[in-house]
C-alpha cells in the first residue's frame, strides 16, 4: 500500500501512544500449519524462530535515538521514503501540532498547529510528496475530525475532508484508522449513517477533487498499485468482514488478489504494496504473505493469554509486531525474529528505515517524552542465529 508501509491500522499510537483495543468477534482465517513446541512468548511455525538480541543490535538501536525525542513529546505516525525523517504529533512549549522531524538536532518543519493543544491529535500517511492526516478533536471520541493534505513541494496545507453529523447533531461513528496516500491519491472512510454505515472516499491531490466510490458497512480503505482501493466490509449484520477492491477512478469493483481474497474478520493489516502481514481476527497469531498473489501463512501464535496487537508493520525485508508488552522485529528472509523492547512501544517501517517509539521512559506524570529510534535498514546488523 503506501510507501510508509502502512496498512489499515493506526490506533496503537493515538491518544499520545496509548493503545486502542481492536475488538472483532470473528475467527482467524484457516491455514494448514504444523505446531511444534517451543519456548518464549510464541510458538513459531514454518521454519520461523526467535533469536536473541545481541550487543550489535543494542548498539545500533542506542546510537540512532532521534535527538529531538529526548527533549520533546513526539508521537510518530508516518515515515518518509528518504529514511531520514518522519511525521509526528508534536507537543512542545513552542509548538503543538503536526511536523516533519529529521534526525539532526532540532530538525523540525512545522506543518500545522492544533486548534486546541489539549484536545487534538493526529494520524496520517505520506507518499513522498503528499502528507495526508486526520486532525482529531477530542480524546473521548475519534469521530470528530478534519482531513488535511500538505504538499511538501509547495508547503501548502489544504483541508480535503471532514467528519459529518447526523440529525441528532452528533458525529457519525467512523472507522478509527487514519487515511492512506499513494502516488497523489488519498483514501479514507468516514461515517455517513446509523449502524456503522460509512463512505469510502478517494481524493485526487493533484486535481484537487474528491469522490465517494462506495457506501456500506466498511472499515478503513487502503491503496494498492494501479490506482486500486481495497477495504474490509461486512455485507450483513453479524457477518465477518471480508476484503473488497475497486478502481479508485470509477469505483467499479474488481476481483481481490489472492492474498486478500481469503481474509475474514481481519484488523491491523499492513502492506507495502507487495507483501502483507496481519494479526488473526482474534489477535492470537501472526500471518504473512510475500506477495499479493500468494495466500498468507502463519508465522507464529501467542501463548496463553498473550495476543498479537494491532501495530503490525511491514517494509523491505522486515516485519514489526507486538506481543504486549514486548516489541519484536522479524526478518522475512532469514525467518528469524527478536525482541527489541520488553515494555510498550511500536514500530514504523518502510523500504528504507525502521522507526521504534519506546514509549514513555520518564515515568513522570503528564510527561509524554519517549525515545524515538530511526535506523536506516542498511545499518541494521545481521539477524542472529536462533538458539536451539
Amino acid at each position: 500500500m503506501a510507501t510508509s508501509g502502512r496498512g489499515f491500522r493506526g490506533g496503537h499510537r493515538l491518544g499520545l501512544g496509548l493503545a486502542l483495543a481492536a475488538v472483532l468477534a470473528a475467527t482467524a482465517c484457516a491455514a494448514g500449519a504444523t505446531r511444534p513446541a517451543g519456548s518464549g512468548p510464541a510458538r513459531s511455525y514454518g521454519g520461523w524462530c526467535q533469536a536473541q538480541l545481541t550487543a550489535a543490535w543494542r548498539r545500533v538501536l542506542s546510537h540512532h535515538i532521534v535527538p529531538l525525542s529526548r527533549t520533546t513529546s513526539l508521537v510518530p505516525f508516518a515515515l518518509a521514503p528518504d529514511g531520514r525523517s518522519f511525521f509526528a504529533d508534536v507537543r512542545s512549549p513552542h509548538f503543538f501540532g503536526v511536523a516533519r522531524i529529521g534526525f539532526a538536532p532540532h530538525a523540525m518543519t512545522q506543518i500545522k498547529a492544533f486548534p486546541d493543544s489539549s484536545e487534538s491529535q493526529a494520524d496520517g500517511s505520506f507518499d513522498g510528496r503528499w502528507f495526508v492526516w486526520y486532525e482529531y478533536h477530542g480524546f473521548s471520541s475519534f469521530d470528530n475530525f478534519k482531513i488535511y493534505a500538505w504538499d511538501s513541494r509547495t508547503g501548502r496545507v489544504k483541508q480535503i475532508g471532514a467528519a459529518t453529523k447526523g440529525p441528532n447533531g452528533e458525529f457519525w461513528t467512523s472507522p478509527w484508522q487514519g487515511p492512506d496516500v499513494r502516488n497523489g491519491e488519498a483514501t479514507w472512510a468516514q461515517g455517513s449513517g446509523p449502524d456503522g454505515l460509512s463512505e469510502v472516499h478517494v481524493y485526487d491531490l493533484r486535481a484537487g477533487r474528491g469522490r465517494v466510490i462506495h457506501t456500506g458497512h466498511t472499515e478503513s480503505p487502503f491503496l494498492l498499485a494501479h490506482r486500486l482501493v481495497a477495504w474490509p466490509e461486512s455485507l450483513e449484520r453479524g457477518a465477518y468482514v471480508q476484503m473488497f477492491v475497486a478502481n479508485g477512478l470509477t469505483g467499479k469493483r474488481v476481483e481481490a488478489p489472492p492474498a486478500l481474497r481469503v481474509l475474514r474478520g481481519i484488523s491491523g493489516l499492513a502492506t507495502d504494496g507487495r507483501q502483507i502481514a496481519y494479526p488473526s481476527a482474534r489477535f492470537k497469531s501472526l500471518w504473512w504473505s510475500p506477495s499479493l498473489r500468494a495466500e498468507p501463512t502463519e508465522i507464529l501464535a501467542a501463548r496463553g493469554l498473550d495476543s498479537i496487537d494491532n501495530s503490525v508493520q511491514i517494509g523491505g525485508r522486515y516485519l514489526g509486531f507486538g506481543i504486549e508488552p514486548p516489541l519484536f522485529l522479524a526478518d522475512t528472509k532469514t525467518r528469524r525474529y527478536l525482541e527489541i523492547e520488553r515494555q510498550y512501544g511500536y514500530t514504523e517501517l518502510n523500504a528504507n528505515a525502521l522507526l521504534v517509539d519506546y514509549g514513555n521512559n520518564t515515568r513522570k506524570r503528564l510527561d509524554f517524552r519517549s525515545h524515538v529510534v530511526l535506523v536506516p535498514l542498511r545499518a541494521l546488523p545481521r539477524m542472529p542465529a536462533c538458539s536451539s
